[in-house]
């Protein structure tokens, strides 16, 4: 019989019922220092009333109830048992919950554990009366016997019982008169007890932290006034103050040819404030802050009727033509200028002068000024951003945004605003949570792309997610709608229901063997209804019911509603490995809000932990910087990784054109000859390519001497035939050879081709 911790376990607890494998097991402990030294770990941790225990739901080999279960009903395989061996004896908590679980299924090994009649009795009374019966007086034979029974089934050595002396008689105890006992106030204990009392407390506290939670969330989408948006649902009509050293603003366009466009007037307006440092500077003219803003119309009750004598439109300043022999500024009519920070000056813009005098309502614009030619005059000013919202995370999830005064990516902190034009990259692995105002919670499953977009006309959210998932809901408020730009395809989800809650998951669709620099792709969006349901409106469509349990398919310009056996596992977080979680723990810590997060992934990948490594260099191939993933298949230390790797290099080549030029030139700079063929490697091949002997070069490139060709071509082949045949690129040529020549038979056998044809909803 093999000394190994269960057969130990096994010999101190008697189960083992050989005289001859109970004296070889004698023998091996005694001779062996380290057996002899794990009976006595073995004893002294099972003794320990603070030792502790395992959580209840650990993962991995030593902290899953499980694995434990498996291993004392011999269930585990053969290849975890050593793992789990080796926990136990360095932890003493794992020691101790292997021994104690083992010693109690021991006694019922042995026989149907007994409960005392008294004991059952007690309990017996205390559910039926709730009165608590003194407990029935136990001789101390019976004690004795009973101690010794337990500690003979424990495998504890048992002392032999003492004669009782004959000449030694117990003394009688102490006779009460029943009248005192009958006196004595019986006091029922305090935890049965509860029931007696009124509960009236529990749900006045109830109610006042529903109250409480009720106000917080209300407040948090407006102040309470009659914009708020509760007074919208029961019929309130929002009211607008506007200031008086607020110009008015403009007036909507009536659709009419000769219809006067209105300008805020001059008259009384100040002089532009100084800018403080820290804040953004305030043009004179209010308009600039967003009502004559592109693509952003101002609500109904802050337009300017045009029939007001203030909607006249004073004229503009005529543009000052350039001395010869100097070209003017080059403008583009209606492409606005590149977004700025706020308070950045645009260069673009003339200089802040003086205001314009007021033109009189009976005058009109002077003659001997000349009209400005359309080409001549100034593009209209971007919008001003605006604040749609905040960052709400936890610690261990976070998400970047581009900064354009310094070109980089930097960590949003929690609880940082959002502006309308904010640019937000999450990495994979983490799931950060934004909000948008008003009360629409988003959170975003890595790796994704989003934007936001300023609210429209009737306070509505708008987002654009170019690539990723996420999941959608609102604050409990029924019927509201966000308005959102899938990967280029526009449309509206309604919530119906105050409970509600969608997935989306947007990506695009590249056939294999496709030139990524010649053809976009098409988008593929998948709509699901997780909670409630919710309707879908496309633009120029009209809307679509999509039931909880329903997706809804959108490639290209065709659509689809299907049922979902299942959900998929990113919308319940369970995508993920274990060394990816562990990863992305380990990671968090070193992007911080004030460094530019490239710079810290960069040195992330030259981090001792393969896990870390490979994390890092797979967020900087989504901030379109490519060259640690290139460096990863060259690196055989990085073996277990290269799957993700490649399939992450694969998504950045679907993500369009301009990113598929930009890995062409980081392959070309850093993998010298082997570039065209690691870039064509990467595009994948049609069942057709490969008939026509592309899949004999994928087989043939298995024996390069470029290990990245090699991990390529590999990939490929798994993919295509969903076989590994045992084959592993790292291996040296004479390990290889063996899995090669297998690669090459199947080629014999038939040409290379696809188990499943890819698919975009396979993508």
């Amino acid at each position: 019989m093999r000394l190994t911790l269960r057969n130990l376990l096994a010999y101190l607890n008697n189960i083992i019922e050989d005289p001859a494998d109970i004296e070889e097991m004698r023998r091996k402990i005694e001779e062996s220092e380290f057996a002899t030294g794990l009976v006595h770990r073995i004893r002294s941790t099972t003794s320990r009333a603070r030792l502790g225990a395992p959580s209840l739901e650990g993962r991995g080999i030593g902290l899953d109830a499980n694995s434990i279960a498996e291993y004392l009903d011999n269930e585990l395989p053969a290849d975890r048992i050593p793992d789990l061996e080796k926990i136990c004896g360095e932890s003493d908590v794992h020691l101790a919950e292997v021994a104690a679980c083992y010693q109690i299924l021991a006694l019922y090994m042995k026989g149907t554990g007994e409960v005392d009649q008294g004991l059952r009795d007690r309990i017996c009374g205390i559910a039926e009366t709730g009165e608590v019966r003194p407990r029935a007086a136990v001789s101390a034979t019976d004690r004795a016997d009973q101690s010794r029974a337990v500690r003979g089934a424990a495998g504890l050595p048992v002392a032999e019982p003492l004669p009782p002396p004959a000449t030694m008689v117990p003394p009688a105890p102490p006779r009460q008169p029943m009248v005192e006992r009958a006196r004595r106030p019986f006091e029922v204990p305090e935890y049965l007890r509860v029931g007696q009392r009124g509960k009236w407390k529990p749900l006045a506290v109830t109610l006042l932290l529903a109250f409480l939670l009720s106000a917080v969330a209300l407040r948090a989408m407006g102040p309470f006034d009659r914009n708020h948006p509760l007074m919208r649902l029961v019929g309130v009509t929002p009211s607008v103050t506007v200031s008086q050293g607020t110009a008015p603003r403009a007036a909507e366009p009536t659709g009419e040819p000769d219809a006067p466009v209105a300008e805020p007037s001059t008259t009384g307006q100040e002089p532009a404030a100084e800018a403080t440092p820290g804040e953004p500077a305030v043009a004179p003219a209010a308009p600039v802050a967003g009502a004559d803003a592109p693509g952003v119309r101002p609500p109904l009750d802050e337009r300017v009727p045009a029939g007001r004598p203030d909607a006249q439109t004073p004229p503009r300043p005529p543009v000052p033509a350039a001395p010869a022999g100097e070209p003017g500024p080059a403008v583009v009519p209606g492409v606005p200028d590149e977004p700025r920070a706020p308070g950045a000056a645009n260069p673009s813009m003339p200089p802040a002068t003086e205001p314009a005098p007021a033109v009189a309502q009976d005058e009109h614009p002077p003659a001997a000024e000349p009209a400005v030619p359309p080409a001549a005059a100034p593009a209209p000013a971007p919008a001003a951003p605006v604040e749609v919202g905040y960052v709400k995370l936890s610690q261990p999830d976070f998400l970047v945004r581009y900064a354009a005064e310094a070109a980089d990516w930097f960590r949003l902190p929690a609880r940082t605003k959002l502006l309308s034009g904010d640019r937000l990259i999450v990495f994979p692995t983490y799931r950060p949570e934004i909000v948008l105002t008003p009360g629409v919670q988003v959170v975003l499953a890595g790796p994704a792309a989003v934007q936001t977009q300023p609210q429209n006309a009737q306070g509505e959210v708008e987002l654009a997610i170019q690539y990723g998932r996420a999941l959608i809901a609102t604050a409990g408020v029924a019927g509201a709608r966000i308005h959102l730009d899938l990967g280029g395809q526009k449309g509206t989800a309604t919530f119906p229901e105050a409970a509600a809650e969608m997935g989306i998951e947007v990506a695009r669709y590249l056939p294999p063997g496709a030139d990524p620099e010649a053809d976009a792709g098409l988008p593929v969006i998948s709509i699901y209804t997780t909670i409630g349901r919710i309707e879908w409106q496309a633009a120029g469509a009209a809307a679509t019911p999509i039931e909880q349990g329903q997706v809804r398919v959108l490639v290209g310009d065709q659509s689809q509603t299907m049922a979902v056996a299942q959900s998929p596992a990113w919308i319940q977080g369970a995508e993920l490995r274990d060394v990816d979680r562990l990863a992305s723990s380990a990671l968090e810590p070193f992007v911080t809000p004030d460094r530019p997060a490239s710079l810290t992934l960069r040195e992330r990948t030259e981090d001792r932990k393969s896990e870390i490594r490979s994390l890092a260099a797979r967020c900087l191939a989504h901030l379109d910087s490519f060259e640690s993933l290139v460096k990863e298949f060259g690196d055989d230390r990085q073996r277990s990784y290269w799957t993700a790797e490649y399939d992450t290099l694969r998504q950045s080549l679907r993500r369009g054109p301009d990113a598929a030029a930009k890995v062409r030139k980081v392959l070309e700079a850093f993998t010298g000859a082997d570039a065209a063929n690691l870039y064509r490697l990467s595009w994948g091949y049609s069942a057709e390519q490969l008939r026509d002997g592309q899949g004999a070069k994928l087989v043939e490139f298995l024996d390069h001497d470029s290990l990245p060709i090699r991990v390529f071509a590999f990939e490929n082949l798994q993919r295509i035939t969903n076989k590994t045949l045992l084959y592993r690129p790292d291996l040296a040529a004479a390990q290889r050879r063996s899995s090669i020549q297998r690669w090459k038979e199947q080629l014999e056998s038939g040409p290379i081709v696809y188990e499943t044809l890819p698919t975009p909803l396979q993508n």
